[in-house]
Formats: structure tokens, C-alpha cells, sequence
């Protein structure tokens, strides 16, 4: 599937960090996470690989930081890991 938001693009800065996370089994962890990060304004894209325990978040820095999705993450219920480079 191809996502593309152009005022996005067009209009707001966005950042792509990639966290690592413990604790996703399965893919039913998918929609825990996705409803605790999903914000309108603050995060924008959310790619998840519980294979992996990896997240890939795509964010306006002006409106949310990585500690606060550190934070959503935890709150969750999954074991934050640290951000990748």
C-alpha cells in the first residue's frame, strides 16, 4: 500500500526514528501500540515489525518528542529498548 499525505509533505517537518521495544509476540500487538502513539497532529506514520521488535514512527518534532513516544510506548504495556541509529 502506497501512503502519501501532501499537505504533509508540503506543510510540516517531519522526523522517522526507529525504536526497539521488548514484549510484541504477535500481530495483535499492532493495534495496542498503534492506539497509544496515534496522534493526529504529533504522529503521523506508524510502522510496526514484532518480528523485529522494531517501530518506526514518523513524527512533527514541534509537537511531540522522542521521550514522550518513549513514554507512550512504555505506558503500552512493552518494555522501551532504546532508540536506533
Amino acid at each position: 500500500m502506497l501512503y502519501v499525505d501532501v499537505v504533509t509533505a508540503i506543510n510540516m517537518k517531519t522526523e522517522r526514528t526507529l525504536f526497539k521495544i521488548v514484549g510484541m509476540y504477535c500481530i495483535n500487538c499492532k493495534p495496542i501500540v498503534e492506539k497509544h502513539l496515534k496522534d493526529e497532529k504529533a504522529v503521523k506514520r506508524i510502522d510496526i515489525d514484532y518480528m523485529t521488535d522494531s517501530i518506526i514512527v514518523e513524527f512533527d518534532p514541534s509537537f511531540i518528542t522522542k521521550d514522550e513516544i518513549k513514554n507512550r510506548l512504555e505506558r503500552s504495556g512493552y518494555k522501551f529498548v532504546r532508540v536506533a541509529r
